[in-house]
């Protein structure tokens, strides 16, 4: 079973192509917080895995949120693994997925690092389309390097350090307070798909959409806004936005 967590598809596209390769079972990590569904039966499967990207150089909270919570039936020493998707390096997420798992009983097989386009807007700017198509080209290619380690079942890099931080903290903002970095503007088109690809089920609409809860700040809201009518204060304003062409958006998690 290949657990992934994705705001804008690259880690989504690195999933489907490890899950398509070796006949895994695949699940959306942010529609399980959203349906509030942590059981799971592994009896059946060979792997388990977690393709998920790096925030800050570590976990994103709401995966950390989800292994806290996860219940598997029928682990028993299946060949455990993480990839990262990063725009560099992943930091200190390896030996942040060892710490979460280890705190379940799970063991761990290693982790690998994928290289994918860098869309944390607030402060870099999205390269050119060529270079980008590029970027996914040269990742397609390195997934399919990493299948071929994980179809040996080779460890990948492992380590036994602590993390200087175990994930990144959810932030919790409201619209109400007056404390909330993200904003709508005029151009919103009331369409609520900012409210549907939420994995942390922080944004209501109310005439507008309204921030209140913990944000994980994985901007899928404003990625996924068909008229760029998000914004982080002015930190994104003119910026281009990005979502992986390469997958489409996953609506339905199969339990």
């Amino acid at each position: 079973m290949i657990f992934y967590f994705s705001a804008t598809g690259n880690s989504q596209s690195a999933a489907e192509q490890i899950a398509a390769a070796l006949g895994s079972r695949i699940i959306s990590i942010g529609l399980a917080l959203r349906d509030e569904h942590y059981n799971f039966d592994i009896t059946d499967d060979e792997y388990l895995g977690f393709v998920v990207p790096t925030f800050a150089y570590t976990l994103p909270g709401p995966v950390a949120a989800f292994i806290e919570k996860l219940e598997l039936t029928g682990y028993a020493n299946q060949h455990v693994f993480g990839v990262f998707t990063c725009g560099a390096g992943s930091g200190d997420e390896g030996a942040a997925l060892t710490m979460a798992l280890k705190n379940k009983g799970i063991g761990y097989n290693g982790s690998f690092e994928l290289v994918m386009p860098d869309n944390f807007i607030l402060w870099s700017n999205l390269p050119s389309e060529q270079v980008l198509t590029a970027k996914l080209d040269a990742a397609k290619a390195a997934v399919n390097g990493i299948i071929d380690k994980l179809k040996a079942k080779e460890n990948g890099a492992l380590t036994d350090k602590a993390p200087r931080m175990p994930f990144m903290p959810t932030e919790a903002i409201s619209t109400a307070a007056g404390t909330s970095k993200l904003r709508v503007t005029d151009n919103c088109l009331g369409c609520g798909k900012c409210v549907t690809v939420c994995p942390m089920s922080c944004i209501k609409f109310k005439d507008t959409p309204v921030w209140e809860g913990d944000c994980s700040m994985c901007l899928a809201c404003l990625h996924h806004c068909p008229v760029d009518a998000i914004e982080y204060e002015n930190q994104t304003v003119g910026k281009r936005r990005y979502v992986n062409p390469r997958c489409s958006v996953h609506l339905k998690n199969k339990y």
